[in-house]
């Protein structure tokens, strides 16, 4: 992230993160890969003791999404978060319908139009389609 956030604004974003990826009652080596990578470009280190008792708390026992966002006051940081969790929840190349609703939800507490969460998600899984693609054709040529 670019800028200095205070830590509780963080840990909630991490929170949500860990959340829509166990939406789907699954989270795969992708997404977890995905959200691990996701804290430490927070600065945040997933071995942090803090850190990973709250990812693994969400793992276990989701919270309620529309809670944990609602923590989030910095409008950049909701944005952010909402990129975030669309990588996140499409990691793995799809969405599961669960995962799609916590999106939503997201946008939806953010007062963002859900619609353009919904665009989100398509671009982003197409984009992962063209990456898959572009490795498959480079693949050949080498």
């Amino acid at each position: 992230m670019s800028r200095e956030y205070p830590q509780e604004q963080l840990m909630a974003f991490v929170q949500a993160m860990a959340n829509v990826a166990a939406s789907d009652g699954r989270v795969t080596e992708d997404e977890r890969q995905q959200l691990d990578e996701v804290v430490m470009g927070m600065g945040l280190s997933p071995s942090d003791e803090e850190v990973a008792a709250l990812i693994e708390r969400e793992f276990q026992k989701p919270s309620r999404l529309t809670d944990i966002v609602s923590k989030i006051e910095i409008r950049e940081l909701r944005a952010s978060l909402l990129r975030m969790i669309v990588e996140v929840a499409c990691a793995d190349g799809e969405i599961a319908n669960e995962e799609r609703a916590s999106v939503k939800e997201a946008a939806g507490a953010f007062g963002l139009d859900v619609s353009v969460a919904d665009e989100l998600i398509d671009w982003t899984l197409a984009s992962i389609k063209l990456e898959q693609r572009e490795r498959e054709i480079m693949a050949k040529l080498l």
